[in-house]
């Protein structure tokens, strides 16, 4: 059965990405222990991906059946990379493809990717349609914050929303934040009303200090 965003149980939970944590092995046991309603993969470079260093890079795409549904979450600098890759992942048979717009280190975000996109809506709208093209009929989304050095919700998150994802993922701090600071919390129900407004079909998944199964309950109420 085809997975979509939308015929997911409401409320549902989702393991994370986190660089060097979720790969296969750490997705199985938790599988095997308390399993989540969506898996994400670590994010995979797409320009890595195109290059001789492919058989490394490709290690965080290993999964196995039990890790089900699973996204590809994928990152870069060149649209047309996405696209190829994009295609690559539906060769694989993965559930759907996640674009990294959200990781804020600053290595990366200096040359413009993952939060570096923040300030860079026309490429990161490159990126979504390049996706979406490769991605075929799996759904497309994205996993961003809620600003570069500040909260930019109505501008960044909504900009987003336009683009009619799947699904949007949102840490709720800044990048310049890192996770320095708490969660902003209080900034869930601007986005709310922003989804219900401009794409009410897109799925809103909250990330950020989310500790355990009964805080999150707390949150969705």
């Amino acid at each position: 059965m085809k997975f979509t965003w939308q015929g997911l149980p409401k409320p549902f939970f989702a393991l994370a990405p986190m660089e060097g944590v979720t790969d296969t092995v750490f997705r199985q046991v938790v599988d095997s222990f308390a399993p989540p309603d969506v898996y994400f993969t670590e994010f995979t470079n797409c320009e890595g991906m195109l290059s001789k260093g492919r058989d490394k890079v490709g290690r965080r795409l290993i999964y196995s059946e039990t890790e089900r549904p699973l996204i590809a979450q994928i990152w870069g600098l060149d649209p047309a990379a996405f696209y190829e890759v994009s295609k690559q992942i539906v060769e694989m048979g993965f559930d759907g493809i996640d674009l990294n717009m959200g990781c804020p280190v600053s290595a990366v975000v200096a040359r413009g990717s993952c939060s570096g996109l923040i300030g860079n809506p026309s490429l990161a709208k490159e990126m979504i349609d390049t996706t979406r093209r490769g991605a075929g009929t799996l759904p497309v989304s994205v996993k961003t914050r809620i600003g570069l050095k500040s909260i930019t919700t109505e501008e960044w998150i909504g900009f987003l929303l336009e683009q009619n994802l799947d699904a949007l993922t949102i840490h709720l701090r800044t990048q310049k934040e890192m996770s320095n600071v708490p969660a902003h919390f209080e900034e869930l129900e601007k986005i709310v009303a922003l989804r219900d407004k401009i794409s009410p079909s897109t799925i809103l998944i909250a990330n950020g200090d989310i500790m355990s199964k009964t805080q999150g309950m707390e949150l969705v109420e």
